[in-house]
């Protein structure tokens, strides 16, 4: 959901942040991509040190930040400075964003593989795909629907809407996220690792 909504929402972040430039905009929605690889470093190595689920924890955590934030931002509307303002947030949340896309799928994919029931570990996986293609779906539907508010107010405020309802889902999944109980494979090889050093 979190990616797809902006690119549904190109010709809003268009006008409001690149004056016009389709170009501009396209790349502001491809920077998400270059952070990727580095999100999926950095929380490996988040997952690897301090647990899956501080991993977990941080890629929902960030993508709330990223996507409800994107709805916050000031705009070229409100003048030059502000505008400004908010196209450089604007790429940094979309960063944001791709860090934490990034290393979504691998600290989840982990997660579940750690945790999840070994009998039902396929079944498990294929929700990731699943819930992927349902977010996408969600975008889809959220930003055409918004349409109904008309070429103006979209324009004005109507596209910030389905950045900032981001937030009640984001709330509920990173409570759940910290709510869950670390792998007990983390713990077991942490311990192993400790017990190592102490001889």
């Amino acid at each position: 959901y979190e990616y797809a909504v902006f690119s549904f929402l190109e010709p809003y972040f268009q006008k409001n942040f690149f004056h016009g430039s389709a170009v501009s905009t396209w790349l502001g929605f491809a920077c998400t991509f270059v952070a990727r690889p580095f999100g999926g470093l950095v929380l490996g190595v988040v997952g690897d040190i301090f647990g899956r689920k501080a991993s977990t924890f941080l890629s929902i955590f960030g993508m709330m930040v990223g996507t409800v934030g994107q709805g916050l931002l000031p705009t070229y509307q409100n003048g030059d400075v502000s505008g400004t303002i908010g196209l450089t947030l604007l790429v940094l949340l979309r960063l944001l964003q791709g860090i934490c896309t990034g290393g979504e799928i691998a600290a989840v994919s982990t997660y579940i593989t750690e945790v999840g029931s070994k009998d039902a570990l396929a079944r498990s996986m294929m929700l990731i795909g699943i819930t992927a293609s349902i977010g996408f779906l969600l975008a889809q539907s959220a930003s055409y629907g918004l349409e109904l508010l008309g070429q103006e107010r979209m324009e004005s405020w109507g596209w910030r809407l389905p950045f900032l309802i981001t937030a009640i889902p984001g709330i509920i999944a990173t409570v759940g996220r910290r709510c869950m109980p670390e792998s007990a494979e983390f713990l077991e090889g942490r311990a192993r690792a400790s017990e190592a050093c102490e001889s």
